[in-house]
């Protein structure tokens, strides 16, 4: 894959440890007079700021623009703050679902990095995440209700409620005041067949992350990369900072050779090899050089990557198209879609993958249909896209 000078840059300093070579690697580039708006984008595309700013300052260079790290030190302090606000409301719901005999594993977050590396403090991350028990998930529910949240999704009928029970792996919910989101997960992917879910096995295994003078359930170590790259992969790697915390879970040795086989399991081969490469061709993750050659060999992979390169060749990396634009319209409803229906292959996961692209929630409050006529709903998503960009 091509890629920009700029992203080059953007990778080395979001390394996590830097090493001297990449704090060389950092004042040659910064010498080179990169485009840093380009940097800056990226930071703010990718909500990478804290490692970028923290890899630029380490690295010693003068010769970074003074607003360029006065603005990475403002995304930042908003990150700081978005995070801080996080762990004060995760601890808040932690002692309320605890209360209430709920179970709850918290995903990604501020509690990833907090597993990750010790710390969630600079994380930035825009929604609360949290997969509970599918036996509690209406009890859940009733705490937030009592705990101020409200629903972000629109009034359902219940053949509508349950077909989204069925095809999205969360609800959505939003405090009024604080403007806090949380997706509600009774899964783990949106397609059961990514990777299975068996909420019992992961709580028995849970690891227990200290935060904020609080601890918290999480995901058990063995299984994070799987999910973290079905989750990443789900998306197209639409956001750099997915990859990063991938290969932060990836550090350990022998750990990439576990992620493997748990992918090769779960028929996610070629998404584990092409995000290992991706991790160690960007981020300078240590990857066993007979998985790099696999990578490189393979068809499969070969195919993702040039699916990826619409999302990060040329200036694509930082660039963020305006919803409804033809360029948004290219990266969001064909590239990613397409690197989705490529992650794994078989019938079953392709043709339910394909069901769930055809199956959106907008479409039912556009075009207005009857329960005994929900089964059309996908033979009119094109009509309820084009009515939806003509209100715009």
């Amino acid at each position: 894959m091509d890629v920009a000078p700029e992203f080059r840059l953007f990778c080395v300093a979001t390394r996590r440890p830097q090493r001297p070579e990449d704090s060389a690697a950092l004042r040659a580039a910064a010498a080179a007079q990169p485009n840093w708006a380009a940097v800056v984008d990226g930071a703010r595309r990718h909500r990478l700021a804290p490692l970028v700013l923290g890899g630029l300052e380490r690295c010693g260079s003068t010769d970074v623009p003074a607003d360029v790290v006065g603005e990475l030190r403002r995304q930042t302090l908003a990150a700081v703050q978005r995070s801080l606000g996080q762990i004060a409301e995760l601890t808040r719901l932690s002692r309320l679902f605890a209360a209430a005999g709920i179970r709850v594993l918290t995903l990604k977050g501020v509690v990833l990095s907090a597993q990750l590396d010790g710390s969630g403090g600079q994380r930035g991350a825009r929604d609360i995440d949290l997969l509970i028990d599918p036996g509690q998930f209406a009890e859940a529910e009733a705490v937030l209700a009592r705990a101020g949240y409200r629903s972000a999704e629109q009034a359902l009928s219940p053949r509508q409620n349950a077909a989204y029970r069925r095809w999205f792996k969360d609800l959505h919910y939003i405090h009024p005041a604080s403007g806090i989101p949380i997706e509600l997960h009774h899964r783990l992917t949106d397609n059961p067949t990514v990777i299975p879910c068996d909420f019992a096995a992961l709580w028995q295994e849970r690891e227990e992350v200290a935060l904020g003078g609080a601890v918290f359930a999480t995901l058990p170590r063995r299984h994070l990369a799987l999910y973290l790259c079905a989750h990443g992969a789900g998306h197209g790697w639409e956001r750099l900072r997915w990859l990063v915390d991938l290969a932060m879970a990836l550090a350990e040795p022998g750990s990439v050779d576990a992620a493997l086989q748990a992918a090769e399991t779960a028929g996610l081969e070629a998404a584990m090899l092409h995000a290992v490469m991706l991790a160690h061709d960007w981020l300078g993750l240590p990857a066993p050089e007979q998985h790099l050659a696999r990578a490189r060999a393979s068809h499969r992979v070969a195919y993702l990557d040039r699916i990826l390169a619409h999302l990060y060749a040329g200036g694509a990396w930082h660039q963020m198209p305006r919803r409804g634009s033809v360029a948004a319209l290219r990266r969001y409803s064909l590239w990613q879609r397409l690197y989705r229906l490529s992650l794994k292959s078989g019938w079953r996961y392709r043709g339910r993958q394909a069901l769930r692209e055809f199956l959106s929630p907008a479409d039912w409050d556009t075009v207005r249909l009857p329960d005994r006529l929900f089964w059309a709903y996908p033979l009119v998503r094109p009509v309820g896209w084009l009515m939806r960009r003509a209100r715009r």
